[in-house]
């Protein structure tokens, strides 16, 4: 017996401004958040407001992190500081999240929505691209709860041989 998928139907859109949507927002970590929560353990409130400004400065108006916000990462003046950190925890999120969105698809359906998830990613962040991707594709599944652990257990691992003392070199280092 033979079966016939029928081809997902996808409501592909333009995405432009994204207000994250609760149902799914409500499931996907903070990376700026998660990072200022990580590198400020053990540091003074000084030293701590500082990586706490250098990340929200560079927040999107909707208020989430994206991640074309660390593009200048590696540059003279920002290489050996505590937002390098940053750059490598995220450093595997566009695979990630690509997976996530394109599950079960292939062609020319998958290299779309892979690329618009990606330009979102960078432009509005981890919860605008997960949004866009929900609302393009209907009749999956896509859970967010999903995305959202392993968001983390990417984070974790990225961070994981990174010393608390690494860090408060990196903030040291920066203010120079």
């Amino acid at each position: 017996m033979v079966l016939f998928d029928s081809p997902e139907e996808l409501h592909l859109f333009d995405p432009g401004a994204l207000t994250p949507a609760p149902h799914v927002a409500e499931h996907i970590p903070d990376a700026g958040a998660f990072f200022v929560d990580w590198a400020t353990r053990g540091l003074s409130a000084e030293r701590a407001r500082e990586i706490e400004s250098a990340v929200n400065g560079r927040r999107n108006q909707n208020g989430w992190f994206p991640l074309e916000s660390l593009d200048s990462i590696g540059r003279k003046g920002f290489w050996r500081g505590p937002l390098t950190y940053l750059a490598r925890m995220t450093a595997d999120d566009a695979r990630i999240l690509q997976e996530w969105a394109t599950d079960g698809l292939g062609g020319d359906q998958s290299n779309r929505i892979e690329a618009t998830v990606d330009h979102l990613l960078h432009q509005q962040g981890h919860a605008a691209a997960a949004t866009w991707a929900v609302a393009v594709r209907p009749r999956t599944y896509l859970d967010a709860e999903v995305l959202g652990d392993r968001l983390l257990a990417a984070w974790e691992y990225n961070l994981g041989s990174i010393r608390a003392k690494d860090v408060a070199k990196s903030v040291r280092r920066w203010n120079r």
